[in-house]
């Protein structure tokens, strides 16, 4: 599966989520505000998706040994 198309998976999934969440349709207010919310985890959820996996330790990618030049 490329990008694009999880990228369009995981809007869908979100989507659907927000879509079947009654509190949004209380009033104005409350719909914006789980849009907006939604919007951040599909956002996040994304930028993940496109940077990868993400080392746990700062130092896991510090592999150069000294006097190796680099």
């Amino acid at each position: 599966m490329d990008f694009k198309e999880q990228a369009t998976a995981i809007l869908s999934k979100h989507l659907e989520e927000w879509e079947s969440d009654p509190v949004r349709m209380q009033s104005g207010y409350h719909y914006e505000m789980s849009y907006a919310v939604m919007m951040k985890k599909v956002e996040r959820d994304i930028l993940q998706l496109s940077v990868g996996k993400v080392p746990k330790s700062k130092n896991t990618k510090k592999n150069s040994t000294p006097g190796s030049g680099g």
